[in-house]
C-alpha cells in the first residue's frame, strides 16, 4: 500500500509540474531561419524560457505602463537583417516572446509596435544563446 501511495504522489507531482503542462507553440521557417512566437500564459512562456538555451536568440517584448512597470505585449512586427542588410525574417509576433535560430553572424533586429520602431544589433555565436529585451515607452 505504501509503495502504491508513493507511486501516485510521483505521478501527481509530474502532472502538476510546469514542465509537464508546458508546450511550445509550433516553429516556423523562413529561409535558413527558424522561429517561434508566443508566450501567452504562464505555461507557454515557461516552456519558451526553458527552451531558450537551445535557441540562438530569445527576444522579450514589453511596454512600460503608466506606473513604470513592464507589461508584455503582442502584435509586434519583427524584421531581422543580416550583416549585408538582407532581410532574413519578417513576421508578426503572436505574443511577447520570440525564439530565433539563425546562422552565426551579426544581425539587426527591427521591432515595431504601435508605430514606434526599436532597432538593436546582436551577434549570434554557435552555442552561445543571447537574450534581447525590448521596451516600448508611452
Amino acid at each position: 500500500m505504501r509503495h502504491f501511495v508513493i507511486q501516485c504522489l510521483m505521478v501527481c507531482t509530474g502532472f502538476l509540474s510546469g514542465a509537464s503542462l508546458a508546450q511550445l507553440p509550433p516553429s516556423k521557417t523562413q529561409g535558413d531561419t527558424t522561429f517561434i512566437t508566443g508566450g501567452i500564459g504562464s505555461d507557454e512562456s515557461s516552456a519558451m524560457f526553458a527552451a531558450a538555451k537551445k535557441w540562438s536568440l530569445l527576444i522579450e517584448m514589453s511596454e512600460i505602463d503608466g506606473s513604470g512597470r513592464g507589461v508584455w505585449i503582442a502584435g509586434i512586427d519583427i524584421r531581422v537583417q543580416n550583416a549585408k542588410q538582407q532581410s532574413i525574417l519578417e513576421t508578426v509576433c503572436d505574443g511577447p516572446l520570440m525564439l530565433l535560430n539563425a546562422p552565426p553572424g551579426q544581425y539587426t533586429i527591427e521591432a515595431s509596435y504601435q508605430g514606434k520602431l526599436l532597432k538593436r544589433n546582436v551577434v549570434l555565436k554557435e552555442g552561445d544563446p543571447q537574450k534581447l529585451t525590448l521596451f516600448w515607452r508611452p
